[in-house]
């Protein structure tokens, strides 16, 4: 699986001064080519500023601690990256940019039929047999396109469906279906070619979103509907996620992007780097310990005293943002344990 987070440069902290609570962060942004980008959003700690004429920015009296940064422009994949601030210098970074690749988003239309169904085919209109076809919640699974990129799920009903689609030499789709009881959807999806390889990790990750779906409320996730009412607007600015994962300059919350990338804990306005339109689907709670399916506190390896490691933790890939490796199982006297609010954000793809 291919984000806007790969391939991006990683920032190295700096030696930590106890003198110093804050410090800024300088860096240039470039295209592919290593044209300077005039014009694009910064946003890192709640502040935003755009780069000038050479591709140059800063942002000023940023708190010590874990941040989020992202850039975007208009025409250009958005790139987020987890930083740190520790030293007694600016810490400095070089980015790049990708240019967005042309996207089609799928076709949905009602259908008489139940359940969730439609094609496959190539940005050609030519089917795609062989494409695997993964519905993510209750009575999904997942299927192989037949010869004619057609698949069918005739048993899913009522509620929330992350659908994600993958085919060898080309850029996985991912995106959400919502039903209503005794509703069907037909979907037209388009797969443009690529070159990213495909993530079995991102497999695993949403067998056990589907876990989640299944079992866990509703009011601990967002997607749809719900996320287009914010239109452009952070994550950040949700009250719905805000009143579950902490108010206050200095609340903190543990992070996942995609059920696979560990970005760890960071302030809670780092969520103003995920706008509401770019998420397919937020989940979200106060206590991580309070997943009934145990695949959130599997996943980061948590301890909590209700709920031991089940032993059957997912190997988690080494991740640019953070840092590499998985979080280190801690007790109930801090760290991951009970009490610690976390975000799981599956971007559009």
């Amino acid at each position: 699986m291919r984000t806007a987070l790969v391939g991006l440069w990683f920032i190295l902290a700096l030696p930590l001064s106890a003198q110093q609570a804050a410090q800024p962060v300088v860096g240039t942004v470039r295209d592919t080519a290593g044209a300077p980008l005039e014009g694009a959003d910064v946003l890192v700690g709640g502040r935003r500023v755009t780069t000038n004429a050479q591709g140059a920015f800063r942002v000023d009296s940023l708190r010590s601690g874990p941040h989020v940064l992202s850039i975007r422009r208009v025409g250009y994949q958005p790139l987020r990256v987890r930083i740190e601030i520790t030293g007694t210098e600016p810490v400095r970074g070089n980015y790049v940019l990708i240019r967005a690749a042309v996207q089609l988003p799928p076709v949905v239309v009602e259908a008489r039929r139940t359940g969730i169904y439609g094609t496959v085919a190539d940005s050609g209109l030519l089917p795609l047999p062989g494409a695997k076809v993964q519905v993510s919640g209750a009575e999904g699974g997942e299927m192989i396109t037949d010869s004619a990129g057609y698949f069918n799920f005739p048993k899913a009903d009522r509620g929330q469906y992350l659908v994600r689609v993958t085919l060898a030499g080309h850029r996985e789709r991912r995106f959400l279906v919502e039903l209503k009881r005794g509703q069907g959807r037909e979907l037209a999806i388009r797969m443009s070619p690529s070159t990213e390889r495909i993530s079995r990790a991102g497999e695993e990750a949403v067998k056990a979103l589907g876990q989640r779906l299944a079992v866990n409320l509703a009011r601990e996730r967002m997607g749809g509907v719900d996320l287009a009412r914010y239109e452009s607007l952070g994550l950040c600015d949700v009250n719905k996620i805000r009143a579950d994962v902490g108010r206050g300059p200095d609340a903190q919350t543990l992070l996942i992007l995609n059920g696979v990338w560990i970005v760890g804990l960071v302030p809670v306005s780092s969520l103003c780097s995920w706008r509401a339109d770019e998420v397919a689907l937020v989940e979200f709670g106060s206590d991580i310990c309070r997943d009934a399916t145990r695949t959130i506190p599997d996943l980061v390896n948590a301890w909590c005293e209700s709920i031991p490691p089940s032993g059957r933790a997912r190997s988690v890939p080494r991740s640019i943002m953070s840092g590499g490796g998985r979080v280190r199982t801690q007790n109930m006297g801090g760290g991951l344990a009970g009490g610690r609010s976390f975000v799981v954000i599956w971007e559009k793809h």
